[in-house]
């Protein structure tokens, strides 16, 4: 059975069921509740069952720590997270449900862990079957580091959020790969909620000339989630308060992995006030999905003051059989990250220095900008600045420039490849560049209508193209001072 496997425990009496009733009441105490159990000398293999009367306002996730987890922070013993995906989960030495992390089964007290995401005022029944096996299996060897696989310089481009069957998605991460592969990726950063289990099944396949996988998981609570790019592993994601947020970020920072808030508009904001991040999601999905209220909060970081990279992702969820031109897929939107060589260092390094701009598909507009010496992600000194804009796709479209007081100059694209040099008096804090939708605007939406049909959301945070203006690409900015 390989490390991916979904095949299912067979059923037996369970050695141990633990009978519990929650509510609103116990979430409001804490969104996390633990339900101990001990684990038996020699024990190779535990599954676990949840039951409950599932309904939208009763909704409960499911994790598992070994008997070296302890209170919020953690430095181990998180042995996997399924959110709401599951309801039945196994760890063996050799094997586990995707999503959870095989190896030693220690003796001792292990945890049922449960998110209390839905609860209803009145108590809800559940039930957890412990089962527990004891043939030999042999651990998994470990996998060697990814290489260096192509040496030179230039603009390389990725999907920065994309999931599995280790978290809610439906596909393999094969299929993914295959998916990144069919879209010409570089890199692709597979975020799966709470769990990197995924990443054991790339390494066969990857790390070729192709394409290389970027270490990362996505940090998932009711308050908000974000991506942790270049973790040795999952950190405690038990925040019970913002300043249990704090706490786990600076972890993460302090490891030399990068934090990342994602999609922060309406359906599921960044509602945690943490002091110093990485990079942002300011693009997720189609445009139209509400983004500009990301990148309006994204424009308020900068203005304030922080320096913080710009990035885009898909969060592909792999829903099945994919229909022909679907504008939802892997890579829309795409970033292009300019690295020295394609690594995952080098990944990393452009994230941290701000060397990226996102656009709308992996052959979308192409949008940079300099001024002197400095590229995206530089810093300049406060004064009159030149800025070298080029640009290649977008004819008929516009180009714009925005600091932190707004646009300060515009100008139409009226050549492909196109490149102009654009003089600012006294621009303030920073400056980036935006193509706006003018020529292509009307196709546009009228793509997406199409592929749509009945199936258009009726959410607020959406928009048919009349009410804010389409982004094609975006920048990171270049900083003053």
């Amino acid at each position: 059975m390989t490390q991916n496997s979904l095949t299912p425990v067979e059923k037996t009496a369970p050695d141990i069921t633990i009978a519990r009733t929650l509510s609103a009441a116990d979430k409001a105490r804490d969104p996390y509740f633990h339900v101990p159990f001990e684990v038996p000398e020699g024990a190779t293999r535990i599954a676990i069952e949840l039951r409950y009367p599932k309904s939208e306002v009763s909704v409960i996730d499911l994790g598992l720590g070994d008997s070296e987890l302890a209170p919020f922070p953690s430095e181990g013993g998180l042995r996997g997270w399924s959110g709401g995906a599951r309801s039945e989960i196994f760890v063996g030495v050799d094997a586990a449900t995707p999503g959870y992390v095989a190896g030693p089964i220690q003796a001792g007290t292990w945890q049922v862990i449960l998110g209390l995401y839905r609860m209803p005022e009145t108590p809800v029944p559940v039930e957890i079957d412990i089962r527990f096996s004891f043939d030999p299996r042999t651990p998994a060897a470990a996998r060697p580091p990814a290489p260096t696989v192509r040496k030179e310089p230039g603009w390389y481009k990725g999907d920065l959020q994309c999931h599995t069957f280790h978290s809610d998605a439906k596909g393999a991460p094969e299929h993914l790969h295959a998916t990144a592969r069919r879209e010409g990726l570089d890199f692709l950063a597979v975020t799966d909620h709470n769990t990197m289990t995924a990443h054991a099944a790339y390494f066969d396949a990857a790390n070729s000339h192709e394409l290389i996988f970027v270490p990362a998981y996505e940090f998932t609570t009711e308050f908000g989630h974000a991506n942790v790019f270049g973790p040795a592993k999952v950190f405690d994601f038990r925040v019970r308060s913002n300043d249990d947020a704090v706490e786990m970020v600076r972890r993460i920072r302090e490891s030399g992995a990068l934090f990342s808030p994602n999609h922060d508009k309406p359906v599921i904001p960044f509602q945690y006030d943490v002091p110093q991040i990485d990079c942002m999601e300011v693009w997720q999905g189609h445009w139209l999905s509400g983004n500009w209220i990301s990148l309006a909060r994204y424009q308020e970081r900068l203005v304030r003051g922080e320096r913080v990279t710009a990035i885009g992702a898909s969060d592909f969820h792999q829903p099945g059989a994919e229909p022909e031109g679907n504008p939802f897929t892997l890579a829309r939107p795409c970033t292009y990250l300019w690295l020295e060589d394609l690594s995952v260092p080098a990944v990393l390094d452009a994230l941290r220095a701000g060397r990226s701009f996102v656009t709308d598909a992996p052959d979308g507009p192409m949008l940079t900008i300099s001024a002197g010496e400095a590229m995206l992600g530089g810093k300049v000194p406060p004064g009159p600045m030149s800025v070298r804009v080029e640009t290649r796709g977008a004819v008929g479209d516009m180009v714009c420039l925005i600091d932190a007081t707004g646009v300060v100059a515009t100008r139409v694209i009226d050549a492909d490849p196109f490149t102009a040099t654009l003089d600012l008096d006294t621009p303030q804090t920073f400056v980036r560049a935006e193509i706006i939708a003018k020529a292509s605007h009307e196709a546009i939406v009228s793509d997406l209508i199409g592929y749509l049909g009945d199936k258009r959301p009726g959410h607020s945070h959406w928009d048919d193209g009349s009410d804010h203006p389409i982004r094609r690409a975006l920048t990171s900015p270049i900083y003053i001072g």
